[in-house]
């Protein structure tokens, strides 16, 4: 509950209300993201919190994907990656971009992206 929380803070925060909490020290986060195409709303609404955390420099991001959010690092997939709920910011790999450009630090669960075909040249870096 407190996760979802911090994420609706975030989300909010973002979209030009204030923030839930003034950070005053840096801090780390991790965003998990278990979903992708199968639901691409689930799957950009943890996109866009790790982004919120990286445009207020409010510390390191990490997102880390596994099980079907292994599909987003899918070089095949991720730009079909939408959400009918947060279109107005784009895909996946448009966000992921951003967060990437802020410094984010993106992992996969090895053998996730491997089910979802992203090994080799398919696998986004």
């Amino acid at each position: 509950m407190l996760g979802a929380g911090l994420g609706i803070a975030s989300l909010s925060s973002m979209m030009g209300g204030q923030s839930f909490a003034d950070v005053e020290k840096k801090g780390k986060y991790v965003i998990v993201i278990t979903h992708g195409g199968n639901g691409p709303n689930r799957a950009l609404f943890g996109l866009l919190v790790a982004q919120t955390a990286a445009d207020k420099g409010w510390g390191k991001v990490h997102v880390w994907m596994t099980l079907d959010g292994a599909d987003l690092v899918n070089k095949k997939k991720r730009d079909r990656i939408e959400s009918p709920i947060y279109k107005k910011f784009r895909n996946a790999l448009e966000i992921m971009k951003r967060i990437k450009g802020k410094g984010g630090w993106f992992g996969v669960c090895p053998p996730c992206a491997e089910y979802f075909g992203a090994t080799g040249s398919d696998k986004y870096d």
